[in-house]
């Protein structure tokens, strides 16, 4: 992950955790098996409290299905 990235913010409700980086989270995050490895670092980072059963992750002003995508 981008050095200067940076997280928005964080709400969990009703199991949903969803994580907001700044945009300085998709740079430099290219190629399938990066992407891959930094999407199951953060969902496994934020599984590991009970109460999250689903990670949401987006990045400020990018469209959501474009976040993290290979």
């Amino acid at each position: 992950i981008n050095a200067k990235a940076r997280v928005v913010s964080i709400a969990i409700e009703n199991g949903v955790a969803t994580v907001v980086f700044t945009q300085d989270f998709a740079t430099g995050l290219a190629g399938s098996c990066k992407v891959t490895s930094v999407r199951a670092q953060i969902e496994k980072t934020l599984k590991q409290f009970p109460t999250v059963k689903e990670v949401v992750i987006k990045v400020e002003g990018v469209p959501d299905e474009e976040v993290l995508q290979p």
